[in-house]
């Protein structure tokens, strides 16, 4: 087993010891118990591993889950369905076991829907975290649900989980499941790893792309969590919006940061090991997150003047900085995509006008080249590697994810960062009238249309 791996398994043991002595809501045991129970009711009937890992796990949620995470009125976390797998998919579980921590609550709503016995032979716990969850299917809920891949598994999974709630049954403990856990995550972490040819590209380039590196459920979830944090209001002293002008529109979002804190799925997914273990295998050590923002470059949304993020890096004497890019559209020439310049990364700095950016006369001498990409690629890009983009001249959005990360060793500095952005260049709802804040651009608005 992998150091990595260790780290994985130890983890998420160790969150489910810490629940020995947690009731199950509405039951005479533990939850400890009742997931041990159902994963060994699983591995009693013969599951595969996949379908006991995902009854041992399903209810994960409700321990990982911070402290400001909504409540289903004293029966529980909201929606730990989502939040058990978001932590899972984090830390590099495969598909199937986040489908069915992921769905265990669908399939309640679903025998709800199609078994006039099933609701009366849940518990008065199940019955009332219902009404939170959705309550009973609607018919095309329910045909659609039919249609899961893994429809019969997370029935499966759910009716392991109704049976695990006997008092006093002798069933093994978790010691049991780490050789069973590590298997089932050495198995799925070698997919995202980098191929000889990306090493290579990277090594020369300072940039690669891994196409298709996300699966497409995690891509739908980013890009519904990205929909759900462009329509919070602007909140001081909270995540910080951005806007630009453009001929059609005055007042047009533009980028949104600081949001790792009041999202849970993007936390998960952005400091999590099957994320930061790729960057840390492309920086040679532990990375850690610097900061994350989305540039959502709308149609008519302007582009971004040619540069290197290594002079916007250096607030804290940092020397390096990998920026990985996760696109939540399609991006091609037409809508802004990136444009890199091959082969320039191991040049230093290179010559820069007063805003920071590349000088002209440098940019002019370059080969640009665009980067296109799609929903479910990442792209990694260190901070020498001159870069740039067009406006977005089609109808479609350019919406993308940039998340900087640092070298452990050289400290966490993600808080001071944004505190200092606050304080220097905050945005438009945290402005006082008068005061000019065009002194911190080149660090804090550096070659982007911000206003």
């Amino acid at each position: 087993m992998s150091e990595r791996t260790q780290v994985i398994v130890d983890e998420i043991l160790s969150i489910l010891a810490r629940s020995a002595d947690a009731a199950y809501i509405g039951e005479p045991i533990s939850q400890l118990a009742h997931m041990l129970q159902g994963a060994h009711l699983a591995e009693r009937a013969g599951a595969d591993e996949a379908e006991i890992l995902g009854v041992l796990l399903h209810d994960l949620g409700h321990l990982c889950a911070g402290p400001d995470a909504a409540q289903m009125d004293g029966l529980g976390v909201l929606n730990h369905e989502e939040i058990g797998a978001a932590f899972l998919e984090a830390r590099g579980l495969g598909p199937v076991v986040c489908a069915l921590v992921r769905r265990h609550v669908d399939a309640k709503r679903y025998l709800v829907t199609r078994n006039a016995h099933y609701r009366s032979s849940l518990s008065a716990a199940s019955r009332g975290t219902l009404a939170f969850q959705g309550g009973p299917m609607s018919e095309a809920e329910a045909t659609a649900f039919e249609k899961d891949p893994q429809f019969a598994s997370i029935l499966r999974v759910r009716a392991w989980d109704e049976r695990g709630k006997v008092p006093e049954l002798d069933v093994p403990g978790l010691v049991h499941y780490a050789p069973m856990l590590a298997r089932h995550l050495t198995a799925h972490q070698r997919r995202l790893t980098l191929t000889p040819e990306q090493r290579q590209c990277w090594s020369d380039n300072g940039f690669v792309t891994i196409s298709g590196a996300l699966s497409d459920a995690q891509t739908r979830r980013i890009q519904k969590w990205t929909a759900e944090i462009s329509a919070w209001p602007e909140s001081p002293g909270r995540w910080m919006k951005w806007y630009e002008s453009t001929a059609a529109e005055p007042r047009m979002l533009c980028r949104l940061e600081n949001f790792v804190p009041y999202h849970r799925g993007f936390a998960e997914l952005l400091e999590g090991e099957m994320l930061t273990g790729l960057v840390s295998e492309l920086m040679g050590e532990s990375a850690i997150l610097y900061k994350e923002k989305i540039n959502f470059k709308l149609p008519g949304g302007s582009g971004y003047g040619a540069h290197q993020d290594a002079p916007a890096f250096a607030t804290f004497g940092h020397r390096y900085h990998i920026t990985m890019m996760v696109p939540i559209d399609a991006a091609d020439p037409d809508n802004g995509c990136l444009e890199m310049v091959h082969g320039h990364h191991d040049r230093g700095l290179l010559r820069q006008n007063e805003a920071g950016e590349v000088h002209p006369e440098v940019e002019d001498s370059l080969e640009w080249r665009p980067l296109s990409s799609q929903p479910g690629d990442l792209v990694f890009f260190d901070s020498f590697v001159p870069h740039r983009s067009n406006a977005n001249t089609s109808p479609r959005s350019r919406r993308a994810m940039y998340i900087t990360y640092n070298r452990a060793s050289e400290g966490d500095y993600r808080t001071a960062y944004f505190e200092r952005k606050r304080r220097n260049f905050p945005p438009e709802c945290e402005r006082v009238e008068g005061v000019d804040y065009s002194a911190a651009a080149a660090v804090f608005n550096l070659g982007n249309p911000i206003r």
